[in-house]
């Protein structure tokens, strides 16, 4: 299983992190304001980004786009994979520009990647898990789409009172593209791009895509109303921040929205998800628990199992089932609208 040492973290780092991840001032001096709330000079506020990005906690400031509202389908794909191919099979299904997260992990169903597709997509979304499993060698596989959405808090290194909650529990369903202007493609681009510990940090993200950094930031503003953008704001590595352990627990209800309720409760708990039960898969409801180690994790896994919502389950599909981290593959954020997509189509065969 994968662990990482966490990093030590000071009070004010704590406060710099948790106001981080709630947002960055979409402004020219975004790093003087922050400074401003927490009452200190902006000198300080970069060189302690600096420090925390050098020291591996902060993995990128960026704005978190909302991929079904821009016309992506996304899913949860699921292979097994023969275990002296894996490392192999997780590198393929690394090198598509859609694959956000990829990982081998204890079970069954051994390869655990999220995939996102673009409305331009000549596969679309079923096709090209079927594609990319052909190509890793799965022996079988599963497309698991977001049917409901409880929790989606991923913001590490303070306080739980520190973040707000996220928003309440919908359907995150691919909705049909909007019309984009090729500027605003070009300003999705741009406030994808790591924000720098600058002054100006804008003008040099803006620049990259060919555009005044005054006009960026409009339509930053505009992104966020529309609800196309979700927050503009910090991502951690969380492990470096205090999670050193995580497993992603599935588990057998026939009540979800009761046991939600109960599991977003916890604040270890950063994702919870309802998704479709497969044939030789009856689990429905994903959960990213956190902890600082192992042991901390399964704690929270035995508390979370004494919810009433849920069956007592045969042995041979235990409730739930523990997917413990076993090696990384890919863990970014995907590109929207890139060129990427389209040549891998093409190499694929489409």
């Amino acid at each position: 299983m994968v662990f990482v040492r966490s990093v030590d973290l000071s009070s004010f780092d704590k406060s710099l992190l948790a106001t981080i991840q709630r947002s960055v001032p979409l402004v020219r001096e975004p790093f003087a304001q922050l400074a401003a709330g927490i009452a200190c000079e902006e000198s300080r506020v970069l060189e302690r980004l600096a420090a925390l990005r050098e020291g591996g906690v902060l993995r990128e400031v960026s704005g978190i786009f909302d991929v079904a509202a821009l016309g992506y389908a996304q899913a949860l794909v699921a292979m097994r994979v023969a275990e002296p191919q894996a490392d192999e099979a997780g590198r393929t299904a690394a090198e598509h520009p859609g694959v956000s997260h990829c990982y081998l992990r204890t079970g069954a169903y051994n390869l655990w990647l999220t995939l996102a597709v673009s409305p331009a997509s000549r596969l679309r979304l079923e096709r090209t898990a079927e594609t990319l499993a052909r190509l890793c060698g799965a022996e079988t596989h599963l497309v698991l789409p977001a049917l409901k959405r409880y929790k989606l808090h991923v913001r590490f290194g303070g306080e739980p009172s520190d973040v707000p909650p996220d928003e309440p529990p919908h359907e995150p369903r691919a909705k049909p593209a909007p019309n984009l202007t090729d500027e605003q493609r070009r300003a999705v681009r741009a406030l994808q791009i790591d924000l720098p510990a600058t002054r100006d940090p804008f003008a040099k993200t803006a620049a990259a895509e060919r555009l005044d950094p005054d006009a960026l930031l409009v339509h930053a503003a505009d992104f966020l109303t529309v609800g196309w953008m979700r927050r503009y704001a910090a991502v951690l590595h969380h492990r470096r921040a205090g999670a050193a352990a995580n497993v992603l627990a599935a588990w057998q209800t026939d009540a979800p929205d009761a046991a939600a309720r109960r599991f977003v409760a916890f604040p270890s708990v950063s994702h919870c998800i309802l998704r479709p039960a497969r044939k030789d898969w009856p689990y429905t409801l994903y959960t990213m628990v956190h902890g600082r180690d192992e042991s901390n994790c399964r704690r929270t896994l035995a508390e979370m199992s004494a919810a009433p919502e849920l069956p007592p389950a045969p042995a041979a599909t235990p409730n739930p089932a523990e997917l413990w981290t076993l090696r990384e593959f890919a863990k970014r954020r995907v590109s929207l609208f890139s060129a990427e997509e389209a040549a891998w189509d093409r190499a694929a065969g489409a």
